[in-house]
């Protein structure tokens, strides 16, 4: 999928459990699949560009262009949504041979604490507040 976003163009940045995992490196995180930012404005291109190499896409209401191909499920949500008001910094993560952007550490975990503040009272998001604390601790462990 990044070549597809190398590509076109697009430098998609990564945030999400993967990231979580990367600043940690605590085996206790669960990636359930990879999460990206890029513009919103990007998700027709991107998709079309997706489906054409075989790679199933659904846009989804919360403002996240879902890809998927076999067991592997990419979320690619909308930068000017998901990181509005965070600073744009940046890290860059090894993956093999390629560099990938990723959101810098305090930066993922202020996604983070909006995510526990927003399932805090919901019933139905129990799990995933859970999960979400489960995050924060680790990113708060090292207190980097």
């Amino acid at each position: 999928m990044l070549e597809v976003c190398d590509a076109l163009g697009i430098e998609p940045v990564l945030d999400g459990s993967l990231a979580v995992h990367a600043y940690t490196q605590d085996s206790a995180i669960a990636v359930h699949d990879i999460d990206f930012n890029c513009p919103e404005a990007e998700f027709p291109r991107l998709q079309r560009a997706l489906e054409a190499n075989g790679i199933a896409c659904e846009l989804r209401d919360w403002h996240v262009l879902q890809a998927r191909r076999d067991d592997l499920k990419v979320e690619f949500g909308a930068t000017e949504v998901w990181l509005q008001g965070i600073a744009g910094s940046y890290e860059a993560l090894r993956i093999g041979d390629r560099a990938v952007r990723m959101v810098n550490r305090v930066a993922l975990r202020e996604l983070y604490q909006r995510g526990f503040d927003a399932t805090r009272n919901e019933e139905s998001q129990r799990q995933k507040h859970a999960a979400i604390a489960v995050k924060l601790r680790a990113l708060d462990a090292d207190g980097q």
